[in-house]
């Protein structure tokens, strides 16, 4: 009986193997091994009777044969993988049962026999021998909005390139694409009826800044920077997607960000605009505030004539009308957006914009096609039903607006799906906004929050990562920032709710890229690379490293060498000594994976004391006495912030000190709102009550307001004093003042080390 027990358990366990066995990307529901194998052959034949599939199975030969593998559609009797339809599976869901003399594959529809091939795929490029365990495989998505969003506006990405992305991102089940086509910096689709559109409003002058640091366009200028699809080629575009089982959906942004159309129809504007309108080759600073007058029902008509070749063009279900950070400025003076108010009876201009948006809304909905928007369509209260968009930071406003309307929503939060953000340790990273969201952080999003209720959990329709383009200048920029993280992404919109498992994901993705090798595509190794923790206490500094890779080793040396595999291993913090640089990098197998780490330690009188201040608003005070220097960017954990106001904070020297020097570094870049301070003074004490102030200095304006990411040593010059505490009190230096591209924007300070010897 005991034997007995022993087999059945050895049978029962192999046939229950977790999804993540089968090493494949998305997770599937189920795999299942049983007894059993079968050699793939050289040429992997597929076959089916019904003709429904024949498509898809052509479209994933050839995506197949791109791969490596010898693939062909054949006679049913002699082919490897048979293909055919079942009613008892749903839309999107197939099964597979590898068997010992082939492979049979049924699925709900045509998609889920597409996707059942890419699953098989995988399984066929994962296997060393060329062999394939038996087994079934049952599977299904968890959302049926699985998206990205590649903004064409402020980067007109080449078509070819956006054809690429949609096959990649077709195999990787991905189900919609979300199309950015016009923005404030640029009209990316011909519109027959408004050639001036294209031929205007496609074009920006061209600037070397880096995006927020362009100043505006001059009357006159010559614009030569953009480009457009034509109606053929997004007909074209949107059939490749569509033989992908991909969704294409068309974003025509209203009433803000709409720039690019009002340079080549000022008319649309509010009439009190009395400033040039040019195509923003930035930020575009006060300008950006211009937008769609909505008491000018001129306005309407064009919307609507040009959503009428949209519709032509576009055969998706749902347009997306935009409606995110729409400025009220002009409308709140434009007598016929006041008028507007008054005859529709609305409360205020956020009710105009719930107007706007329900107007435009009802109209495609005469037209038989349905409305998405981003949060802000929530505002007003809208009347009419239209899908909401969760974006800004956790995307909490789209599950509030659903909870209270019933809407349906999809997540797409900045803060885990927004792409343009920084993927790994920003030391490495090529320039960019924000914080990071790093693979792991897309990996492991999970969008149903715990305190939400079943209802509104049935009413999120899927999740999207969102690629905005302001930093990118080529293909390769958009496929850097968009992968492995859209793998992850893949994953995650696919699995099962309560399936995500980190370590199961790394194997499995170790697999999946070198699928992205053999198509050429670009993508980051930030995965591989290490953060740093460098914290002052009791004097010292002690030193943590980590990587988001839970499977490499990391080696350090603190002589200034270059680490290598038989480095020492670094397993716990590191006290730092005075002058020392640490290198670090992690390893796998007897092999480098990332970036060196270097980091250089300039201990001094003030490394390792305590920090007291008024809360800064990123909670990085500790940063400035770990004896590290940040880089040029604000954001990459050495700099500590104060937003629009005094920064004031004391360095606690442990014990009465002699003090000859004292610096303090700070930072200037005001393309993204930071500036140096205007004026520094530091105090003196030894019972931290009485202060006596030693010294003010004052920084140079231009210097403040640097237009390029500069490094300012604020140096308080020979100083002959002693003391226990030293206060500094650092005065804001107000709005970017006139003639900056960000004028009249609030700044940070952003302070990096205090030096004191």
């Amino acid at each position: 009986m005991r034997k007995l027990f022993v087999i059945l358990f050895t049978a029962i366990t192999a046939l229950s193997a977790i999804a993540d066995d089968a090493g494949i990307i998305p997770q599937p529901a189920s795999w299942c091994v049983a007894p059993g194998s079968i050699r793939v052959p050289e040429k992997v034949t597929i076959a089916t009777t019904d003709k429904h599939l024949c498509d898809a199975a052509s479209v994933a030969a050839l995506q197949m044969r791109t791969l490596g593998i010898d693939c062909k559609l054949s006679s049913p009797d002699k082919a490897f993988v048979r293909l055919s339809l079942d009613k008892g599976l749903s839309a999107e869901q197939y099964r597979i049962r590898v068997q010992p003399d082939g492979v049979k594959i049924s699925s709900g529809d045509a998609a889920g026999a597409f996707y059942a091939l890419h699953s098989l795929k995988q399984m066929i490029l994962n296997s060393q021998t060329g062999v394939l365990s038996c087994g079934e495989m049952t599977d299904k998505p968890r959302f049926e909005y699985r998206g990205i969003m590649l903004d064409v506006s402020r980067y007109f990405i080449p078509m070819e390139e956006v054809k690429r992305v949609i096959d990649v991102a077709s195999q990787l089940k991905i189900s919609k694409l979300h199309l950015h086509l016009t923005d404030d910096n640029g009209w990316r689709m011909e519109i027959k009826r408004y050639p001036l559109l294209t031929d205007v409003g496609a074009w920006r002058v061209a600037r070397n800044e880096i995006f927020p640091g362009r100043m505006n366009p001059l009357p006159g200028e010559k614009a030569t920077e953009g480009g457009f699809y034509t109606h053929n080629e997004l007909k074209d575009m949107v059939k490749y997607a569509a033989e992908r089982f991909i969704d294409v959906i068309p974003e025509i942004e209203m009433p803000a960000h709409s720039i690019a159309a009002l340079a080549a129809y000022p008319n649309l504007a509010c009439p009190i605009v009395d400033k040039f309108i040019g195509v923003l080759p930035g930020i575009g600073g006060k300008n950006a505030s211009i937008v769609f007058c909505a008491g000018n029902d001129d306005t309407f008509t064009f919307i609507e004539n040009v959503l009428d070749e949209v519709l032509e063009v576009f055969p998706s279900e749902y347009i997306h009308i935009g409606g995110d950070e729409a400025s009220k400025e002009h409308w709140n003076q434009c007598p016929l957006c006041q008028k507007r108010i008054a005859d529709e009876h609305l409360a205020d201009s956020e009710e105009l914009q719930g107007y706007f948006m329900d107007r435009i809304n009802r109209y495609l909905q005469s037209k038989g096609r349905k409305s998405i928007g981003w949060d802000e369509v929530s505002y007003g209260k809208p009347k009419e039903d239209i899908v909401v968009f969760g974006w800004q930071g956790m995307g909490t406003n789209a599950v509030d607006f659903a909870s209270k309307c019933g809407r349906r929503f999809v997540m797409t939060p900045a803060r885990k799906l927004y792409l343009i953000r920084y993927q790994g340790p920003q030391w490495f990273e090529p320039l960019t906004y924000f914080g990071d969201n790093t693979l792991s952080d897309v990996y492991s999003y999970e969008p149903v929050q715990a305190d939400w209720s079943a209802a509104v959990e049935q009413l999120l329709w899927g999740v999207q990562a969102s690629l905005w383009t302001e930093f990118c200048h080529s293909p390769e920029d958009v496929e850097y920032l968009l992968f492995p993280r859209l793998i992850a992404f893949a994953d995650m919109a696919w699995r099962g709710k309560g399936t995500a498992d980190w370590h199961s994901f790394e194997h499995r993705l170790d697999n999946y890229l070198p699928q992205l090798e053999k198509l050429g595509v670009t993508y980051a190794r930030s995965m591989y690379n290490l953060y740093h923790k460098a914290k002052g206490a009791d004097g010292s500094v002690k030193v943590d490293l980590s990587c988001i890779r839970d499977d490499v080793d990391t080696r350090f040396t603190a002589d200034g060498s270059e680490p290598v595999a038989s480095s020492p291993l670094f397993t716990e913090s590191i006290t730092i000594a005075h002058g020392t640089t640490l290198k670090a990098a992690t390893f796998r197998a007897g092999k480098r994976c990332g970036e060196v780490l270097t980091l250089n330690f300039g201990i001094n009188s003030a490394s390792g004391c305590q920090i007291t201040s008024e809360s800064s608003n990123n909670g990085l005070e500790y940063v400035l006495t770990n004896g590290l220097r940040g880089s040029n960017r604000n954001s990459d954990s050495e700099w500590v912030g104060w937003h629009n106001r005094t920064a004031e904070f004391t360095v606690d020297l442990g014990c009465v000190k002699p003090i000859s020097s004292i610096a303090l570094g700070s930072l200037a870049n005001s393309t993204l709102c930071v500036a140096a301070p205007a004026v520094v003074s530091a105090y003196v004490s030894n019972d931290n009550k009485v202060f006596s102030l030693l010294k003010s200095v004052a920084v140079d304006k231009e210097a403040r307001f640097s237009i390029n990411p500069r490094i300012l040593d604020i140096d308080f010059g020979k100083i002959n004093a002693s003391a226990r505490y030293v206060k500094f009190v650092a005065v804001n230096s107000g709005c970017i003042p006139e003639g900056y591209a960000r004028e009249g924007a609030p700044t940070w300070l952003y302070f990096d080390e205090i030096i004191i010897n």
